[in-house]
């Protein structure tokens, strides 16, 4: 018989809506072996440590925060197996506030069953697997704003409002002095900003193709420079994510690049990756030696 597949998951978490769900994760079919997380940090453990006992599929029940934490545990493994074949692969049951990597592999938020079908059906994807600094991640980072609005907003206040304390945090954000960053990369001439966007695919913050270009096995990463971040600034990313995306203007750049490098003047700022702070510039972003296999 088949070993039960782990699904790693976080039971007190508001946003993964875990407390109420937990049986409906316990009647999935093939029955699952569940791993509850108690503290930041523990998904990660647990998924390396299941990952190195050889687990061939570890699964991460909930948003994009416990997604990234599964990941830093498998990748850490799968970094030191030079046959991609024996790589550890990562499925995903979206349960949290914010589920924009499991949207990107097509997976319906909300209907636990069909995604557990997918995941269980044996179907496997290679996509593109990033780091910025020595942290991985696969499919959205930034530099300025956006982690200033995570850094804003502390786990009580998303408790309590849910996505709506992002929409707080980016008022006060907006309210403080932008910073000024340099953006270096091969073949081009350094490039200034206050705020920088990085995507591995096309959605950013949810269900907002943000990225048009972008596709999560091309080896590129789309990149959106603000030159500046004020009113006008705030109307166009309103109206790229509810509209069609970026393309140039006199206001931001957009291109792609295999790798880049962001400074910042004056004090050291904020940057995320997968929607998780995770720590201040400078930050190097490129490919992490290796791809992702997904199960989908």
């Amino acid at each position: 018989m088949a070993a039960s597949i782990p699904i790693i998951l976080n039971p007190a978490a508001r946003s993964t809506r875990a407390a109420a769900k937990l049986e409906q994760v316990r009647a999935l079919q093939p029955e699952p072996t569940l791993h509850l997380t108690n503290a930041t940090g523990d998904a990660t453990v647990i998924a390396g440590r299941l990952a190195r006992e050889g687990c061939p599929l570890i699964v991460a029940a909930g948003g994009d925060g416990t997604v990234n934490e599964v990941l830093q545990g498998i990748c850490k493994v799968n970094a030191e197996r030079r046959d991609p074949t024996t790589h550890t692969v990562l499925g995903v049951l979206p349960m949290g506030t914010m589920n924009v990597f499991s949207l990107e592999l097509g997976m319906e938020s909300g209907d636990l069953s069909s995604c557990w079908k997918a995941i269980t059906s044996g179907r496997r994807r290679e996509i593109d697997l990033w780091r910025a600094n020595d942290h991985y991640f696969v499919q959205l980072a930034g530099v300025g704003l956006d982690a200033r609005i995570i850094q804003l907003t502390p786990w009580e206040m998303k408790k309590r409002l849910g996505p709506l304390s992002y929409m707080v945090s980016a008022v006060k954000a907006c309210l403080q002095k932008a910073p000024v960053l340099t953006v270096e990369m091969e073949g081009r001439p350094p490039m200034r900003g206050s705020l920088v966007l990085v995507g591995g695919g096309i959605h950013y913050g949810g269900p907002f193709r943000l990225f048009r270009t972008a596709s999560n096995e091309d080896g590129l990463l789309d990149v959106l420079i603000f030159r500046q971040f004020g009113y006008w600034e705030i109307a166009q990313l309103l109206r790229a994510v509810l509209v069609d995306g970026y393309e140039n203007s006199l206001d931001l750049d957009y291109f792609q690049a295999r790798g880049l490098r962001v400074t910042a003047e004056e004090r050291e700022v904020p940057f995320e990756v997968d929607g998780e702070l995770c720590g201040e510039s400078p930050v190097v972003f490129g490919p992490a030696g290796f791809l992702l296999r997904v199960a989908v």
